[in-house]
């Protein structure tokens, strides 16, 4: 491992060999270079120190001076000391920065203990010495110029583990350098530039606070903020939903029912006497259909086709219950076919030109006698002709489901008139609905306004067996027809049963009126009742949509008709209030034909503002 020379190269004594080569000529001082500078010199040395040859001092050549003491000293022997004992600086360990002709001198007495490794690392590097100049062409020979290593005297090696020695800043001198230069063989005075010092080392400050403490100081504030964000960001939240709360809209309230949905009549469908011709029907309003018979073929419907006219004609212009309505003029055309109609048979009112009649004597010539030339007239009152008025037939027919039906005149003379029983109890059940038909068809005969002959209507069953209304029809080709409308009162519950008998083969109406007359008898028999709830029980509810209820109670007895084999649906039916008081009725429970009006139980209020705000849904 070579050496290097900390201060300036070694020189002979007399300054010259006899080759003429001076150690001085031998090597230039090279700077410290660093980066491609610093490798290219160290190439150049390494290709120096590879083409020279060893270096030789020769014999006759000495290297002593009158003026310079030369010893070499014993490895026993203490160190030579400082020229100041207030250098205590530490001697940087030599570097390959330095140069090959550096020569490490033994430290002075007195200075510092030799520093850790980890130490010297950190000390300062060192001042380049001079770098040995070149050889001149004429020296005696190569030569080779070796590191000389140097021992530090035993009585200043260092235990291994003692840390070193620290000199405090307030008392430290200013760096002093040794006054001689050793090489572990001789000693030479200095004279050279005095080296840089290291800086003393730093006392130790106070010691650092924890890295945890110093997030901690850091993050109070940061934290504080933190909250502060968060609180902010939780009000607007609340803000945000207490405004979106109040603002939806409150849901509708809701009407239940807290029966079941439905009752089931014991035992099998009643046996009712159905005629052996013809088809035939019985419908319970509210209810359904108690029975059936024949097909459901269209039939010519002779003069019960006048129900249509009545209820088309009523629809276009209403009547109130007992008014008599505006009077009409009859048309000299009509009065003109009077004779025709007579010779054929029909069955008329025989108006006159220029006649005047009311609408409701009008309408009861209609429905009471059959009078086909006062329908032919109530068309063109209404239509302007007949062909548009019974466009008007067969749209109403349509709208009520009559399926197996089609008009081709105003008073069903034609056979080209045609129905199913089916659909007549549909006209009817419609057609009973409106006061001013149900007050006509319930009158038996028709009463002239100018004094005329009293006329008994045909359907002969109105006062008996609860029969409210009907019309009958007879034609050669349709035979006898009748429908009809009977009311009874089943424990309480006011029921409407509504048939018709069509296509029988007699030569009136009276076969068809007869056999209804029997059917009507069996099927208010056939009726029973069940009681539900008693007056006061709860049977509903009001439900505000956001989690409460309002009871409902029945104002009278929740009965329902039926008979057996049947199964009546129960419904609850109303458009609840917001609020209102106990006993207040706000809906209906509707079981097949009965209808029970239901009262609030307590107070009904609005929802709080507290319920709106905590409403989930």
């Amino acid at each position: 491992m070579h050496g290097g020379c900390r201060g300036g190269p070694l020189r002979p004594p007399g300054g010259t060999s006899q080759g003429g080569s001076a150690v001085d000529d031998d090597a230039q001082q090279e700077p410290v270079t660093s980066g491609s500078d610093k490798k290219r010199a160290d190439d150049e040395h390494e290709s120096a120190r590879a083409a020279t040859a060893e270096f030789r001092i020769p014999e006759n050549v000495s290297l002593t001076r009158p003026d310079i003491s030369i010893r070499r000293p014993a490895t026993d022997e203490a160190a030579p000391e400082s020229a100041s004992d207030d250098d205590a600086s530490e001697e940087p360990a030599p570097t390959p920065s330095q140069g090959p002709w550096y020569v490490p001198l033994p430290k002075p007495t007195g200075e510092a203990e030799e520093p850790e490794e980890d130490e010297k690392a950190a000390a300062p590097e060192a001042v380049p010495a001079e770098t040995p100049a070149k050889p001149e062409s004429g020296s005696a020979g190569p030569t080779r110029v070796e590191a000389l290593p140097v021992l530090p005297p035993p009585s200043q090696s260092a235990p291994p583990h003692s840390p070193p020695a620290q000199s405090a800043p307030s008392q430290s001198a200013p760096a002093q350098f040794p006054a001689v230069r050793s090489s572990g063989q001789w000693t030479v005075p200095w004279d050279g530039p005095a080296p840089a010092s290291p800086a003393p080392p730093a006392l130790p400050g106070p010691p650092a606070p924890p890295l945890e403490a110093v997030a901690e100081t850091g993050a109070e504030p940061k934290r504080g903020r933190h909250w502060l964000v968060v609180v902010a960001a939780a009000l607007v939240l609340v803000a945000g939903i207490v405004v979106g709360q109040l603002a939806r809209p409150v849901p509708e309230p809701s009407v239940e029912l807290a029966l079941a949905s439905s009752h089931a009549f014991p035992g099998q469908a009643p046996a009712l006497p159905w005629p052996s011709a013809g088809q035939s029907v019985v419908h319970v309003d509210g209810l359904g259909t108690m029975g059936t018979s024949g097909g459901a073929t269209p039939i010519p419907t002779a003069s019960v086709a006048k129900v249509m006219t009545a209820y088309v004609y009523l629809r276009d212009h209403p009547l109130k219950p007992g008014e008599a309505g505006p009077v009409m003029t009859v048309s000299p055309e009509a009065a003109a076919q009077i004779p025709g109609r007579k010779q054929r048979g029909e069955s008329i009112l025989g108006v006159t030109a220029n006649q005047q009649l009311t609408q409701r004597k009008a309408l009861e010539a209609l429905m009471i006698i059959s009078a086909n030339d006062v329908a032919h007239e109530l068309a063109r009152w209404d239509a302007g002709n007949a062909q548009a008025f019974v466009a008007k037939m067969n749209a109403a027919a349509a709208s009520l489901g009559m399926t197996g039906t089609r008009y081709t005149d105003p008073s069903g003379y034609h056979s080209g008139t045609v129905s199913t029983a089916a659909d007549q109890v549909k006209l009817l059940r419609a057609a009973m609905n409106v006061p001013a038909f149900a007050e006509i068809v319930n009158t038996r005969a028709y009463v002239p306004d100018d004094g005329g002959e009293t006329r008994e209507g045909g359907n002969f069953l109105l006062g008996q067996f609860g029969v409210v209304g009907g019309k009958t029809g007879y034609t050669d080709a349709a035979g006898g027809n009748f429908v009809f409308a009977a009311r009874k009162n089943v424990a309480g519950v006011n029921t409407l049963i509504v048939g018709a008998v069509m296509g029988q083969k007699s030569p009136t109406a009276a076969g068809a009126v007869n056999t209804a007359g029997q059917l009507v008898t069996a099927a208010e028999a056939a009726l029973t009742v069940a009681t539900l709830a008693p007056k006061g029980a709860r049977v509903g509810r009001i439900d505000d949509g956001l989690g409460d209820t309002t009871p409902l109670r029945a104002a009278s007895p929740v009965t329902v008709v039926g008979w057996a084999g049947l199964t009546v649906p129960i419904r609850v039916q109303g458009d609840p209030p917001r609020e209102g008081g106990p006993g207040e009725r706000v809906a209906t429970v509707t079981a097949g034909a009965a209808r029970v009006p239901l009262e609030l139980g307590r107070t009904l209020n609005e929802p709080s503002i507290v319920k709106r705000l905590i409403r989930l849904g």
